[in-house]
C-alpha cells in the first residue's frame, strides 16, 4: 500500500499519494458521483451525492454519515460538505472550494473554507495525486490539521486505493 506524504507550504497543505492505476481511471474516481460514494469519506463513514454538476461554476453538495458503530459519538453523526468547481482540466486537474454546510446548501460561516487543486500526474509507479489545500491564514490552515484532515483525507485514500486495486 502506498504511503501518504504530505507537508505545509506557507498556507496550503499538500498530501500526496501514488495509486496503481491509470491516471484516467483516478481521475474518474474524483469526478463521478457513484465512484465518490464508493470512497468518499474516512473509513466508517458513508457519502450520499446530492447534487453534482462537474462543470466549472458547478456545485457538489454531499452528506457524509458515521456508519461504524465502534466509532462512539460519531456514530449516527452527519457532516455536510459543499462544493464548487472552479477549473476541469480533463485527467490532468480539478480545481474547487471546499466548505462545511448544511442540507440545504448554506455555507457555515464558522468554518473555514478551502481551495482544493487536485493534480493528477502519470508516473512509472502509475497515478501520482498532489493535492493542495490552500487555506486563508496559518491559523486556520493548524485549525484544519488539528481536526484530523491528514488522518481524515488518509483514510479516504486508502478506501479509493481498495477500489482502484480490484
Amino acid at each position: 500500500m502506498s504511503t501518504v506524504k504530505s507537508h505545509v507550504e506557507g498556507t496550503t497543505l499538500v498530501i500526496e499519494r501514488i495509486f496503481n492505476a491509470p491516471r484516467q481511471l483516478v481521475f474518474e474516481a474524483f469526478s463521478t458521483p457513484a465512484h465518490l460514494e464508493a470512497w468518499w469519506g474516512p473509513a466508517g463513514w458513508k457519502t450520499d451525492v446530492h447534487a453534482f454538476e462537474f462543470k466549472p461554476g458547478g456545485i457538489w453538495h454531499y452528506c457524509m454519515t458515521c456508519i461504524d458503530k465502534e466509532q462512539g459519538d460519531f456514530y449516527g453523526m452527519e457532516s455536510w460538505g459543499k462544493s464548487t468547481f472552479i477549473d476541469i482540466d480533463p485527467y490532468a486537474r480539478i480545481v474547487y472550494t471546499d466548505a462545511f454546510s448544511d442540507a440545504s446548501g448554506h455555507v457555515n460561516p464558522d468554518m473555514p473554507v478551502m481551495t482544493i487543486t487536485n493534480e493528477f500526474v502519470e508516473t512509472p509507479e502509475g497515478t501520482l495525486l498532489i493535492s493542495r489545500s490552500e487555506l486563508p491564514d496559518e491559523k486556520t490552515l493548524k485549525q484544519i490539521i488539528d481536526m484530523g484532515s491528514i488522518e481524515g483525507y488518509s483514510s479516504q485514500l486508502d478506501r479509493l486505493d481498495a477500489i482502484l486495486s480490484q
